[in-house]
């Protein structure tokens, strides 16, 4: 009786590329640099789509991030998506978490450097 030994299959697997532009709702969305003052509100008309792409800034790049929802939150927020025109998951959500960071002084705050280095080492998200 012969057994053959198990294989890794994780040990040379390749961690699949996204390609965000071919996913529903995964336009690209100029977002305002939080440590900017914002201006004064006005009510603006709204905006036009840009006519040709414009290079992005290091800091405004999309990254993918995952956290967990409650179920009933989740469902919530297909059910705006489906119904809502324009309603774009990824934007709203960029929106809310931007003004929540915004009232927050210190997330605003920045890191120790010893600190900083260490999660640009560690951390791909934050590579340009």
């Amino acid at each position: 009786m012969s057994t053959t030994p198990k294989r890794n299959f994780t040990a040379k697997t390749a961690r699949p590329t996204i390609d965000t532009s071919a996913l529903y709702g995964m336009d690209e969305v100029t977002v305002p640099d939080a440590r900017l003052p914002a201006p004064a509100a006005e009510p603006t008309p709204p905006a036009a789509p840009a006519a040709a792409p414009v290079p992005e800034d290091a800091g405004l790049e999309w990254v993918q991030f995952s956290t967990y929802l409650r179920r009933n939150t989740y469902l919530r927020l297909k059910q705006a998506e489906y119904w809502e025109p324009g309603f774009v998951v990824r934007q709203q959500i960029e929106q809310v978490v931007s003004e929540l960071l915004d009232k927050l002084e210190t997330a605003n705050r920045s890191l120790p450097d010893e600190h900083l280095r260490k999660l640009l080492q560690k951390n791909k998200k934050l590579r340009s």
